[in-house]
C-alpha cells in the first residue's frame, strides 16, 4: 500500500469523523478513569484510559497506535493464551512453533524474533520490562488485571528498553481502598477445572491497602501418544497455578509506594507435533531406519491428534519476581519515580523436532534447566510540568542486567553424530546489561495562539549503551566465547492536532533499535563472530475519533505506517572449513507498512459491535552478498498480509429482576504468513485459519453477585496451524506442524463481594 492510498483513506476518514462528532459531540460520556473501556452497550461509549506515554490520558488523545483491553474484554473474547491475544489485535502475532507456550513471544509490525537475544517486542508487567524471559502473556498470564495495552510501533525513547515493534504493557489490578473480591470456579470438556480469585484489603484507610490473587488450571491434552514408548500421554495440556501480592503504602501525602510479589508455575507435557511432510530420498536415513517411510504413512493414517514419539517430551517452568514502585510528588507541577524489579526464571524441557519415534532429531534436558536466568531492572525518572503546564516533560536512567543463574544445559539428539555419539551435550552462559538516559516532553501550543489551539508537538531522545558476554559449549572442550558492546541512539517525534474536541489528526517519526550479538560457536576471527543491532525508522499517520449521529454513538481509529528496516538478523548458514552451522547475521535491509483500523459502534442501547483490522506488507529491498538463501523481495516472516477480529455482544430484553444477560461472538481469520528465515524451505507459508467464539453470560441473577457464563471456542472445529519447522531439504528429511485447540466447551461461575 502506498503513502497516497495511505493519505487518502485518512482524509476520507477525517471527514466522516469530523462531521460525526460535530453534530452530536455533547452526546459522548467518559467511563471512570480506573477502567480500561466502558460498561458498552448498557450505556454509551465511554473513555479508554491508557498510560502509553508513562502517564494515564484518554486513548484517544495519544498520537500512536494502541489497542487495549479490560479485563471484562479479555474474558468476553476469552483471551487466555498468546495466540488468543494476538488473534484479536491488529497487527499482532504470535509465536508457537512447537515450543511449550511458555517459550513464546511476539510480534509487532513484523518485528519480534530474538536468536536468544532482546525482542523486538517488549512485555511489561506493572512497568517493569520483561525483554528476555517471555513471563507475560503464556497461560496464567490473565487474571485480575486492570488492562493490557499493545502498544503499535518503534518505542525507544521513554520506556525502559528499545523495541522496534512496540511493547505489550500487562497492567495488574492494584489495591484499593474497598474491601472487595472474587471468586470463579471454571469446569469444561477434557476434564478442564479452574479456579481463580482475589481479595482487597484496606489495612488502614486510604494508607495500607493490600490485594492477593490466584489462578490455577489443569486440562487434559488434545493430542495422544500411541506409543510404544509412551502409550497413553498427552500433549498440549494445561497446568499451572500463579500468586500475586500487592500492597500500596501511603505513609504520608504525595509518597506512593506499591510492592508486588507474584509467583509461577507450569508442568507440562509440552506441545503434539506431527510430521506432514517427508523426503523419502533424504540420505542415510532409509537405511539407518528401515520403518522411516511407512512410520510417516502410519502417522498420516493416524491424523494430527495422535502421535508416536521415541523422547519424553516435558515442560517444567516456574519464576518469582518482586517489583516496587514508588512515586513521590514534590510539588504539583514535579513528581518523582523509581521502578525496580528481580526476577527468577527457570525452565527445563524437552522436545521431540521430527514428532516421530525415531531418534532422529531432538532436545532433552533430564534434570538440569534448558534456562535459568536472573533479572534485574531499575528505571528512576522525573516527570513534571512548566509554562503554565502546557509543557509535559520526563527524563530519567534505566538500568537492567541479565545472567544466567547456572548454565543452562541439554542434550542434543542430532543424526548421523547422535547415533554414534549418543545425545550430545551442550550447555551456554550469557551475560546482557544496558545502560540508558532519555528524555521527552510534549509541548501544547493552544495558549501561545488562537491558530495554533489544539496543536501539540512530543519530541524524546534516548542514548543507550549495550554489553553482551555468551559462552557455549558442545559435546567437549573448548568452549567458545563472544563479548562487546553497542552504542546508539533513538528519537521520537510527534505531531498531534484537535480537529475537535473528539478528533484527533497526528503524524508520529520514531526509530529504535533491537540489540546486536554474537555467534559463540563460529571461529575466532570470523567475519560472523558478531552482528550489529537492528535498526526500525518508522512513520505513522493517524486519526482518532469519538462520535454521536442521531443516537448512534461510536470510535473510529485509523493508521497507516511506513518502515524502514536496516541490519536486519536472520539466521543464516556459513560454512566454517567444510564444516556448515547456522549463524546470526546481518542480511538484509527492508521495509514494512501497513494500514490498521479499529472501530467501535453501539448502533442501539443493547448492541456493540467491534471490527479491528490490519493489512500489512513486508519485503527484503536488498540482500547481503554473504547471505545465503535470503531473496529479494520475499516478506519477512510472522507478517499476515490481513488479520481480522469482530465482536458483537447483544444484550437480551430482559427484565432488570432477573440480571442481564448477554449473548457474544467473536471471528477472527488471519490469512497465511511466511516463517522462514531463508527461501531454501520447501513450505515457507504457515497457513492461514479463522475462528469463531461464542459466549452466554448472565449477569447480577436475580440481582445477587452472581455471575453464570457458557463458552465454546473454536465452534466450527477449524483446523489451526500455529507453528511449523522445515527440514525437509538438506536438514533431517521431515517437516512438522504444531496445531492449535479443537473445539471446547465450558462454563464459569462467579462470585463478587465487598462494598462498593
Amino acid at each position: 500500500m502506498g503513502l497516497q492510498q495511505a493519505l487518502l483513506l485518512s482524509a476520507a476518514a477525517v471527514a466522516i469523523s469530523a462531521t460525526a462528532s460535530g453534530a452530536a459531540a455533547q452526546a459522548i460520556t467518559t467511563a471512570p478513569v480506573d477502567a480500561a473501556r466502558s460498561d458498552a452497550p448498557t450505556s454509551a461509549i465511554g473513555e479508554v484510559v491508557v498510560t502509553a506515554r508513562r502517564r494515564a490520558e484518554n486513548l484517544q488523545d495519544v498520537p500512536i497506535a494502541v489497542t487495549a483491553y479490560s479485563q471484562k474484554d479479555l474474558d468476553e473474547r476469552h483471551i487466555t493464551s498468546q495466540v488468543d491475544l494476538a488473534n484479536n489485535t491488529p497487527s499482532l502475532v504470535a509465536i508457537q512453533s512447537g515450543y511449550p507456550g511458555e517459550l513464546g513471544g511476539f510480534v509487532l509490525r513484523g518485528q519480534g524474533p530474538a536468536f536468544n537475544g532482546t525482542s523486538g517486542t517488549v512485555t511489561y508487567f506493572a512497568e517493569a520490562p520483561d525483554p528476555y524471559l517471555g513471563l507475560d502473556g503464556r497461560p496464567g498470564s490473565y487474571y485480575d488485571l486492570a488492562n493490557i495495552q499493545v502498544l503499535k510501533g518503534p518505542q525507544g525513547t521513554l520506556f525502559g528498553k528499545n523495541a522496534t515493534g512496540g511493547n505489550v504493557l500487562f497492567e495488574p489490578q492494584r489495591p484499593t481502598n474497598r474491601y472487595e473480591g472474587y471468586i470463579q470456579g471454571q469446569v469444561g470438556d477434557y476434564n478442564d477445572a479452574g479456579v481463580e480469585g482475589a481479595i482487597n484489603l484496606p489495612l488502614v484507610d486510604d494508607k495500607v491497602l493490600l490485594r492477593v490473587a490466584g489462578t490455577a488450571e489443569r486440562r487434559d491434552g488434545y493430542t495422544t501418544d500411541v506409543g510404544p514408548y509412551y502409550p497413553g500421554k498427552q500433549y498440549d495440556n494445561l497446568d499451572y497455578y500463579g500468586l500475586r501480592v500487592g500492597l500500596l503504602l501511603r505513609p504520608i501525602d504525595g509518597l506512593e509506594s506499591y510492592f508486588l510479589y507474584r509467583y509461577g508455575q507450569s508442568n507440562t507435557n509440552g506441545p503434539g507435533t506431527v510430521p506432514f511432510a517427508l523426503n523419502a530420498q533424504q540420505p542415510g536415513l532409509e537405511a539407518a531406519f528401515p520403518n522411516y517411510v511407512s512410520g510417516f504413512a502410519a502417522q498420516q493414517a493416524r491424523g494430527i491428534r495422535k502421535v508416536s514419539y521415541d523422547l519424553n517430551e516435558g515442560d517444567n517452568d516456574y519464576y518469582s519476581q518482586f517489583l516496587n514502585s514508588t512515586s513521590y510528588r514534590l510539588n504539583d507541577a514535579l513528581t518523582l519515580k523509581n521502578i525496580i524489579s528481580y526476577t527468577r526464571d527457570y525452565i527445563s524441557y524437552s522436545y521431540d523436532y521430527d514428532g516421530s519415534s525415531l531418534p532422529i532429531a531432538g532436545q532433552q534436558s533430564p534434570g538440569f534447566p534448558t534456562e535459568d536466568f536472573d533479572y534485574f531492572s531499575e528505571e528512576l525518572q522525573l516527570q513534571g510540568r512548566a509554562f503554565n503546564r502546557s509543557l509535559q516533560y520526563a527524563f530519567g536512567v534505566f538500568t537492567d542486567y541479565l545472567t544466567t543463574a547456572q548454565p543452562e544445559r541439554l542434550q542434543v539428539i542430532d543424526y548421523p553424530l547422535s547415533a554414534f555419539l549418543g545425545p550430545i551435550p551442550a550447555q551456554a552462559h550469557a551475560t546482557d546489561r544496558s545502560r540508558a538516559a532519555f528524555i521527552q516532553g510534549t509541548y501544547d501550543f493552544s495558549d501561545l495562539s488562537h491558530y495554533l489551539k489544539g496543536f501539540s508537538v512530543t519530541a524524546g531522545y534516548r542514548y543507550t549503551y549495550e554489553y553482551s558476554n555468551s559462552s557455549s559449549l558442545v559435546f567437549a572442550p573448548p568452549a567458545t566465547s563472544g563479548e562487546g558492546d553497542f552504542h546508539y541512539g533513538s528519537y521520537t517525534v510527534d505531531l498531534d492536532y484537535k480537529l475537535t474536541p473528539t478528533t484527533l489528526l497526528y503524524a508520529s517519526f520514531r526509530d529504535a533499535y533491537k540489540a546486536g550479538g554474537f555467534n559463540s560457536l563460529v571461529p575466532a576471527g570470523s567475519p560472523f563472530e558478531s552482528y550489529p543491532p537492528e535498526k526500525l525508522t518508522s512513520e505513522e499517520l493517524g486519526v482518532k475519533s469519538s462520535w454521536s449521529l442521531f443516537g448512534v454513538s461510536g470510535r473510529t481509529n485509523l493508521d497507516y505506517f511506513f518502515g524502514n528496516y536496516q541490519h536486519v538478523q536472520r539466521e543464516v548458514v556459513q560454512d566454517f572449513n567444510g564444516i556448515p552451522a547456522q549463524v546470526v547475521e546481518s542480511a538484509a535491509q527492508g521495509e514494512v507498512d501497513g494500514l490498521e483500523f479499529e472501530g467501535v459502534l453501539v448502533p442501539i442501547k443493547s448492541l456493540e459491535l467491534s471490527l479491528n483490522y490490519a493489512h500489512t506488507t513486508s519485503g527484503y529491498t536488498s540482500v547481503n552478498s554473504v547471505a545465503q538463501g535470503i531473496l529479494a523481495g520475499a516478506p519477512f516472516p510472522y507478517v499476515p498480509k490481513n488479520k481480522v477480529s469482530l465482536l458483537a455482544r447483544y444484550q437480551l430484553p430482559l427484565s432488570s429482576s432477573i440480571g442481564q444477560v448477554f449473548v457474544s461472538e467473536t471471528v477472527t481469520y488471519q490469512s497465511r504468513q511466511s516463517i522462514a528465515q531463508t527461501n531454501q524451505t520447501v513450505f515457507p507459508y504457515l497457513p492461514g485459519y479463522g475462528q469463531l467464539n461464542l459466549r452466554l453470560e448472565w449477569q447480577h441473577i436475580y440481582g445477587r453477585p452472581i455471575d453464570l457464563a457458557f463458552y465454546a471456542t473454536n465452534v466450527t472445529d477449524q483446523t489451526q496451524v500455529t507453528g511449523q519447522f522445515d527440514s525437509l531439504v538438506g536438514g533431517y528429511g521431515f517437516a512438522t506442524r504444531t496445531y492449535g485447540p479443537p473445539r471446547m466447551f465450558g462454563a464459569q461461575l462467579k462470585y463478587s463481594f465487598g462494598t462498593h
